[in-house]
């Protein structure tokens, strides 16, 4: 559960500021401490709706759009880690590497394998 949350953390510390609202920019340092002292998954899920929510529309690729909501409902109603898992690495499928940082194509693959093991 902890690698899922540093997992997340590390996805959200590579998206680039103007990636993101600007209610976002105050928002953050509480989001982050929330993600690191989450011990519920079903609130990690929400925590990584609430991160989308604030995605600037060009972060995300056009398609997005289609799947967003039945997304959303999937993340509201996870409960095991491999769903979880598996949202947000969908997520960040989806997300635009112009709105990541330019070190992400670097540690992407890692981070990708990583959250791969949840699914093992």
């Amino acid at each position: 559960m902890v690698e899922l949350n540093k997992l997340l953390l590390e996805f959200e510390s590579n998206l680039k500021s103007e990636g993101v609202t600007k209610e976002w920019k105050e928002r953050r340092p509480s989001w982050v401490s929330d993600v690191a002292a989450s011990v519920n998954l079903t609130y990690l899920a929400e925590l990584l709706v609430e991160l989308e929510s604030k995605l600037q529309g060009e972060s995300v690729d056009i398609q997005w759009s289609e799947r967003r909501n039945r997304w959303v409902e999937e993340c509201l109603g996870a409960s095991i880690v491999q769903e979880v898992s598996s949202l947000l690495l969908e997520l960040e499928t989806n997300t635009n590497s112009e709105a990541m940082a330019d070190e992400w194509p670097h540690n992407r693959e890692n981070w990708v394998q990583q959250m791969h093991k949840f699914n093992e």
